[in-house]
């Protein structure tokens, strides 16, 4: 400790085991840090909590917001392998349904709760909305009221999501992506073993609204469609969610099959559904034959 004794400078090697801060276990760590005017700096800064590590160095505030208008942050941290719900619970975005094991690296300045910065992020084995991915990964911009992920990529068995997202401190968020090559038997939401469905879907996807009340659309197609290894062909449709509900249609067509259908399907307890579809007609020349006769009977009635 040197300086002044009222504003001394405070020099040494920290170290501390089961680290909590932001409600949150970090775990144990351990980092050369000096203390002055109230802000601490770091260098060599490493955390371990099971298998993963964050590595810091730069400049921290001891408090904020300050009294003399300085930056609360400017660092640098390199992460590998940490779960991702613990960082999220940190940062008060528990209500953003993305879980996985992250590893990046981030370059932050500004305040604690608006930063501004850059980096670059990879999730594995990770869920987003209920559905598993392989691996993601995005660059990222911190503009002081969220985050942009830009060139997002998904991995999905054999296919691939591409897009990009806002997440804001506020609990809103917005996003469009388009999907390639996935396969149906591989998403969760067509996961029904007695009728597994199987085919390549292709779709997009859109939506602007808050976690606590979600909104988005949907437009896909389903090539070359078999349920229950039974063949069904081509299908189309969009789906909207609002809220707790989603509202939907879909067209199937082949040889043999014509069908359409809408629906209204309830996320809430007891998942209330209300589900139409049209007859189907069993193919294409019977469409004909069907067509030439009320041709016919039109002609028919036409004349006295």
């Amino acid at each position: 400790m040197t300086g002044p004794l009222r504003r001394p400078r405070i020099e040494g090697l920290f170290s501390g085991e089961g680290l909590r801060a932001w409600d949150t276990l970090w775990g144990d760590g351990s980092a050369r840090i000096v203390v002055q005017n109230s802000y601490v700096t770091v260098t060599d800064g490493l955390i371990r909590k099971g298998p993963s590590e964050i590595r810091a160095e730069g400049l921290y505030s001891l408090g904020y917001p300050r009294h003399d208008d300085g930056e609360e942050i400017n660092a640098r941290v390199r992460v590998n392998d940490r779960d991702l719900d613990s960082l999220r619970h940190a940062f008060e975005l528990d209500d953003w349904p993305v879980s996985g094991r992250l590893s990046g690296e981030f370059h932050l300045t500004g305040g604690y709760e608006t930063p501004l910065g850059f980096g670059a992020m990879t999730i594995d084995d990770g869920v987003a909305y209920g559905e598993p991915f392989q691996k993601a990964s995005a660059s990222l911009r911190f503009d002081g009221t969220g985050v942009r992920l830009d060139g997002l990529t998904m991995a999905k068995a054999t296919g691939a999501v591409t897009g990009a997202a806002y997440v804001g401190w506020d609990g809103t968020y917005s996003f469009n992506v388009s999907g390639q090559r996935i396969p149906a038997e591989r998403v969760a939401a067509f996961a029904f073993p007695k009728v597994q469905p199987s085919g390549l879907i292709e779709f997009t996807a859109a939506g602007s609204s808050t976690f606590a009340d979600p909104r988005y659309d949907v437009r896909f197609r389903m090539n070359s469609l078999s349920v229950a290894q039974e063949p069904v062909g081509l299908v189309t449709g969009t789906l909207a969610l609002r809220g707790t509900e989603i509202n939907g249609e879909v067209e199937a067509s082949s040889q043999k099959l014509a069908l359409t259908g809408t629906g209204r399907i309830s996320l809430e307890r007891g998942n209330d559904a209300d589900l139409k579809r049209a007859k189907p007609q069993r193919n294409q020349i019977d469409r004909q034959e069907q067509a030439d006769i009320a041709i016919a009977e039109c002609a028919q009635s036409s004349h006295p």
